[in-house]
């Protein structure tokens, strides 16, 4: 006779994802970083997917006067979610951008996988084990696809 399954009741989680255009606006006129903080938190999500976060860019330090000191994905999270994870994607001479989880829950792990069809369009996955009340564990990935069909 077969041994029947544990069936846990999965937990009730509220999810968002958002490309957030390395926190500048529509063609870079204007910085977005605090209000992109301010609308992610009164979302109250319990896990945050971000594509296009910038890790560091010295010429948007200079050029806009409250540019956060440290990386988009620590200013966003901070106070809110306990944990963060960061796959750098693309790598330039001012700086780096990329995919990044927050999260309400411990990040057991993370790691980045490059996933680029070209060298001139750099794209990775983010794949982060996040451990859950109960002992669960969720298995997150976050990736900003190419334009292109390959």
């Amino acid at each position: 006779m077969p041994v029947p399954l544990k069936m846990e009741i999965p937990m009730k989680l509220r999810i968002v994802t958002h490309n957030i255009h390395k926190g500048l606006s529509q063609f870079n006129r204007r910085m977005m970083v605090h209000e992109l903080r301010e609308g992610l938190r009164q979302v109250g999500a319990d896990i945050v997917f971000l594509q296009e976060v910038q890790g560091q860019h010295h010429a948007h330090a200079r050029r806009f006067q409250n540019w956060p000191a440290a990386p988009q994905y620590e200013f966003l999270a901070d106070q809110v979610w306990q944990d963060h994870a960061y796959g750098r994607n693309a790598a330039y001479d001012h700086g780096h951008h990329g995919n990044a989880i927050l999260s309400r829950f411990p990040i057991l792990s993370a790691e980045n996988q490059d996933i680029s069809g070209h060298a001139l369009e750099r794209r990775g996955i983010l794949h982060c084990i996040i451990g859950l009340p109960g002992g669960q564990r969720l298995h997150c990935m976050c990736l900003h696809l190419a334009l292109t069909e390959r």
